[in-house]
């Protein structure tokens, strides 16, 4: 098969978490909820975010960038990107070293595993302006929330404000 294309330096690094959270009805022994978020300004904790929350991922037209999921989670998680494909980077546990893609993750995807507990690092070029969705690929998941829209924002022409 051809190479896949380069897809050049990233500009922007986007810090996202795989979250859960206990059940606000039977607390500490209920079902947990898992959400997707971002991060606190620590970087240390998962902010879950709802659907219906404002956009946090806000990419230009053709920018390049990296997403780092943070999975806070006990479980693994196939996070899949809509409308993109990505080289995976690699991974590190919280505080670990780095080490590299799977053999089998090297050519292009569009969903990873995020493996709980660790960083797994993906890189992407954001070519078509539009709404779209990056969510986890477990359909009970899909089902409750754990899905959030990101906002392609269309390329600007020069000259116009």
């Amino acid at each position: 098969l051809p190479a896949p294309r380069r897809l050049g330096r990233a500009r922007k690094t986007r810090r996202v978490s795989l979250n859960e959270e206990d059940s606000a009805v039977l607390s500490g022994v209920g079902p947990r909820e898992a959400d997707l978020g971002t991060l606190n300004e620590a970087g240390d904790e998962g902010v879950p975010l709802g659907w219906d929350e404002a956009i946090t991922e806000k990419v230009r037209q053709g920018a390049t960038e990296i997403w780092e999921l943070h999975n806070f989670t006990e479980d693994a998680h196939p996070i899949h990107i809509h409308e993109v494909q990505f080289q995976v980077l690699d991974r590190r546990l919280f505080g670990g070293a780095k080490r590299r893609a799977e053999s089998w993750e090297r050519g292009l995807k569009d969903t990873v595993i995020a493996y709980p507990g660790e960083i797994t690092r993906v890189k992407s070029r954001f070519d078509r302006p539009g709404l779209f969705v990056w969510h986890c690929h477990i359909l009970e998941h899909e089902d409750n929330e754990m899905m959030r829209p990101y906002r392609i924002r269309r390329r600007r022409k020069r000259g116009k404000k």
